[in-house]
C-alpha cells in the first residue's frame, strides 16, 4: 500500500473480529521496541541510546529477546559502530539487560528454541572453490559497468532501505545456523554447503553474486524441525536438527524471495513471499502451503490488485483465533485479516527515522500475542506509563 507523509498513522481499522492482541515492533533505524495495543497504543516500550535493534520477540518468560547493532557516542550524535557484527540482547520487561551474545556475525533471525539454548543465523566464509561454483547472480564487473552508466542507481535502489552489517570475507560468504546455550556456548552448528550446492540451487540471476543463499528467517516447527528461509535463492526448508538433513524444501516458482516461514497450528507453512523478480510477475502475498501436498490453502494479496507489497521484508503469522497478523514491511503497516480475507485491525507506523536523509517507516516483521498469553501473564498492560510517547506520535 505503500507510505506517505500526508497518510494517516497510528490505528486505522478495528472490529469485533481482532484478536485484540499486542504486537511488538522495531521500527527500523530507530533505538526502541514497542509493544502495541489493540487500541494501536503504546503499552511498554524498551528503549536504548546504545543499540538499534532490528527485530524482536517476546519469550515464554516475558522477555524481550532482540537482534541488533550497537550504536557509539559520536560528534553527530549516537551512530552505528562502523564493521561491528550483530549482536543479541535479551532484556527483561523494565529494560534491564539479563543475556547477551555478541561471539559470531549473527544477522537477521533468531529463535529461543524449547530447551533454552537460541539458534542464531551466522554467515560463514565460503570454502575454498564455492564461488567459483555459483550459478546465476549478477557478476561484479556488470554491476560495475551498470553503475558507471548511472552514479546514482545504486543509491536510488538503497534509498531508505537499511542495510545490515555484511562481513568482509574474502571469496563471499555462505550461511551457517549456531545453537547457542544461556551460557554463551556453541553448541552446534550446521553449515549450508554440507547439505546444499551451488548445482541445484542457483543464485536469482538478478542477485548481486558473491552471496549464495541469504538466509532471512529461521523458526521451529512442532516436531523440533528447523524452517529456515534462503531469500537469494528462494527457497525455504526444513532441517532435521538432531541430524542436519534436509527433510523438506519449497521454492521457485511458487515462491519468490520470501520471507518469515512459519508452522501453523494445523501443521501447514505460513510463508511471506514477497515476489520479488519473479519471472511471471512480482507480486507480495501470503501463502498457506499443505507441506504434503505442497498445494497452497490459502493466499491473501490484497483488497484490490498490488495495494500489497513489500519486495524485501515482511512477516505473516496465524494467530489463535485463525486470524493471520501481516507485517507490510516496507510501508511500516500491520494489518488482521480474517480467513475470509476481511481486514479487522490495522496500524501504520508513524515511527519515522532518517536514513541517507531520506525517512525510514520500515518494520521487519512483528509478532502479537493474546492478552492471556504467557508472553503478558502478570504484566502491566495499562501503558500508563507511555502516555509521552503516545501523545507525541498521536497514537
Amino acid at each position: 500500500m505503500g507510505w506517505s507523509t500526508k497518510r494517516k498513522t497510528g490505528l486505522t481499522q478495528r472490529n469485533e473480529k481482532s484478536i485484540n492482541g499486542y504486537s511488538v515492533i522495531t521500527p527500523n533505524g530507530g533505538d526502541a521496541a514497542y509493544l502495541l495495543g489493540p487500541d494501536g497504543k503504546v503499552v511498554n516500550y524498551w528503549r536504548f541510546p546504545w543499540y538499534q535493534p532490528g527485530h524482536a520477540y517476546l519469550t515464554p518468560e516475558g522477555t524481550l529477546l532482540t537482534r541488533g547493532r550497537l550504536l557509539e557516542e559520536t560528534k553527530n550524535g549516537w551512530e552505528i559502530v562502523p564493521d561491528a557484527a550483530d549482536i543479541a540482547v535479551e532484556f527483561d520487561w523494565d529494560g534491564n539487560v539479563i543475556w547477551k551474545w555478541d561471539k559470531g556475525d549473527i544477522h537477521h533471525g533468531f529463535y529461543r528454541m524449547p530447551n533454552g539454548n537460541t539458534l542464531f543465523i551466522a554467515w560463514t566464509p565460503m570454502p575454498e572453490g564455492l564461488r567459483e561454483r555459483l550459478n546465476g547472480g549478477l557478476p561484479p564487473n556488470q554491476i560495475k559497468t551498470i553503475v558507471e552508466k548511472d552514479p546514482d542507481f545504486m543509491d536510488f535502489l538503497l534509498d531508505g532501505i537499511g542495510v545490515g552489517f555484511r562481513p568482509k570475507k574474502e571469496g563471499g560468504f555462505s550461511e551457517s545456523i549456531i545453537e547457542v546455550d544461556p551460557q554463551g556456548n556453541i553448541v552446534k552448528q550446521w553449515f549450508d554447503y554440507d547439505h546444499l550446492s551451488p548445482e541445484d540451487t542457483p543464485l536469482c540471476p538478478l542477485c548481486r553474486g558473491g552471496e549464495w543463499l541469504h538466509a532471512n528467517s529461521i523458526s521451529m516447527t512442532a516436531d523440533g524441525h528447523v524452517l529456515v528461509s534462503f531469500r537469494q535463492v528462494s527457497l525455504v526448508v526444513k532441517i532435521n536438527w538432531e541430524t542436519g538433513d534436509i527433510v523438506w524444501s519449497h521454492g521457485r516458482p511458487h515462491i519468490s524471495h520470501q520471507h518469515d516461514p512459519t508452522e501453523t497450528p494445523d501443521g501447514n507453512i505460513l510463508i511471506f513471499d514477497n515476489g520479488t523478480h519473479h519471472p511471471i510477475q512480482g507480486r507480495t502475498s501470503v501463502v498457506e502451503i499443505d507441506p504434503e501436498t505442497k498445494n497452497v490453502l490459502w493466499r491473501y494479496s490484497g483488497e484490490v490488485s498490488f495495494d500489497f507489497i513489500s519486495l524485501h521484508i515482511g512477516g505473516a503469522e496465524r494467530l489463535p483465533n485463525g486470524n493471520t497478523m501481516i507485517c507490510e514491511g516496507e510501508g511500516g503497516r500491520l494489518f488482521e485479516v480474517t480467513p475470509d480475507k476481511e481486514i479487522c485491525w490495522e496500524w501504520v507506523s508513524p515511527f519515522v527515522h532518517d536514513f541517507k536523509g531520506k525517512p525510514n517507516v520500515q518494520i521487519f516483521k512483528t509478532r502479537t500475542y493474546a492478552a492471556d498469553s504467557p508472553e503478558l501473564t502478570g504484566r502491566d498492560l495499562s501503558g500508563s506509563h507511555c502516555d509521552a510517547i503516545n501523545k507525541q506520535y498521536n497514537l
